[in-house]
């Protein structure tokens, strides 16, 4: 069994990072903004909120755990090398938008009125399923750092050693999900995060790249020293 000190808080703070990107932020955001435009209340938001929750986690686990397989395949700290190149790469190109104002990494253009349509049904198995749809459009654009730690993960731990801190980033990928809706189900409260969202936009890219560059130096010195 691998030390929970080498790779627990690790895996906390990717996780957290991860769970910090525009796509599933906005969307739920936008979620929130629809229930309470149709007046539902409070604690029917967070229900429905919980629900949507509940269908990134479970979608975001379910890749990871197949990719976590997949990668058991491979040689010793191949793919841990292999992710931290590219989070490198998305290190990058988080900045380049912060320069340009541009947003390259989003939820394909093709499945945003499916996830709006199946929002705006309103039902808790709708929300649900917006949920899964948001999990697996998502991770194209904010599966980087998840590719970096599943492959440290490969090389540390076994896989069945490697399932609970799988879980563990997951958890931390929804926190910032979980604190938003917490907070946002306030109608001034949700304007007020999209404004410091909007206003902050290009610092927060700029903070993303950096951090992603980071994370992805430690995971090769890890693997590598």
């Amino acid at each position: 069994m691998v030390d929970f000190i080498e790779l627990g808080p690790l895996v906390i703070s990717s996780g957290f990072l991860d769970g910090i990107h525009p796509c599933g932020f906005a969307v739920l955001l936008f979620f929130i903004a629809f229930l309470l435009y149709i007046k539902r209340s409070p604690s029917h938001i967070l229900t429905m909120g919980a629900a949507y929750i509940a269908g990134v986690f479970l979608t975001y686990f379910l890749i990871g755990l197949g990719i976590l397989k997949a990668v058991s395949l491979f040689p010793g700290h191949f793919f841990a090398i292999f992710g931290s190149l590219l989070l490198v790469v998305i290190g990058i190109i988080s900045i380049l938008d912060g320069f340009r104002g541009t947003e390259t990494m989003v939820i394909p253009k093709v499945a945003k009125p499916l996830i709006n349509d199946t929002i705006q049904k309103a039902t808790l198995p709708a929300a649900f399923v917006a949920g899964l749809l948001v999990g697996l459009c998502a991770f194209p654009c904010a599966g980087g750092i998840y590719l970096a730690v599943l492959g440290l993960l490969s090389a540390k731990a076994s896989f069945w050693d490697g399932v609970p801190y799988l879980a563990l980033y997951n958890l931390f990928f929804v926190m910032p999900l979980i604190l938003t809706l917490v907070f946002a189900s306030n109608k001034k409260v949700l304007d007020k995060i999209d404004s410091l969202e909007k206003q902050n936009r290009r610092k927060f890219k700029y903070m993303l790249g950096a951090a992603a560059i980071a994370l992805a130096a430690y995971i090769f010195y890890a693997v590598t020293v």
